[in-house]
């Protein structure tokens, strides 16, 4: 039905990454030298270097695919595809018939950010924006599997459009006589 590949719309995970290698670098370095707490500094330029790689290969190398398709039953499914090179991995698939909310967040609205925040208690959270820090985002709460989720994505208009309408139609009141 629908599918997008989001481009990337900041370059803060490619410097943040940089700059967390040229510090494990850097304390690499002073832990050479003949200073008391070496192993400290080395503990630290492990650390950075392990979180410049994370960020690294989760957000530069890597991005994702976000899909709406219809399956056998004639229900539509939210489907993630992680792309990495030239192979693709879904790393989730959730129908449409769950989702309890969409909202559009926004990095700047700090009330609604907090709201988000304070209805996602006590659910799994995913994120799969392609973003480190996104401007705006999807947030999607849903139930799929006995399980409350609470899924990030990359903002997209139209799937946005797609997703709140199955939101809205699954908290329509169902009276039938």
């Amino acid at each position: 039905m629908y599918k997008v590949t989001p481009q990337k719309s900041n370059r803060v995970a490619p410097y943040t990454s940089g700059v967390l290698l040229i510090g494990a670098f850097l304390a690499m370095f002073f832990s050479t030298l003949e200073i008391p707490y070496r192993s400290v500094m080395q503990l630290i330029a492990l650390i950075m270097l392990s979180f410049s790689v994370l960020m690294l290969t989760r957000y530069t190398l890597a991005s994702y695919s976000y899909a709406v398709i219809q399956n056998a039953d004639g229900e539509c499914d939210l489907v993630v595809t992680e792309l990495k090179r030239k192979s693709g991995i879904t790393v989730c698939r959730i129908g449409l018939r769950g989702i309890e909310d969409v909202t559009l967040a926004k990095r700047a609205d700090k009330a609604l950010t907090a709201k988000l925040k304070e209805r996602s208690k006590g659910r799994k959270s995913y994120n799969y924006s392609i973003d480190l820090a996104p401007a705006e985002y999807i947030h999607i709460l849903t139930e799929e599997c006995g399980e409350s989720l609470t899924i990030k994505l990359s903002y997209d208009e139209r799937l946005f459009a797609i997703l709140k309408d199955a939101a809205t139609k699954n908290n329509e009141p169902n009276i039938s006589l």
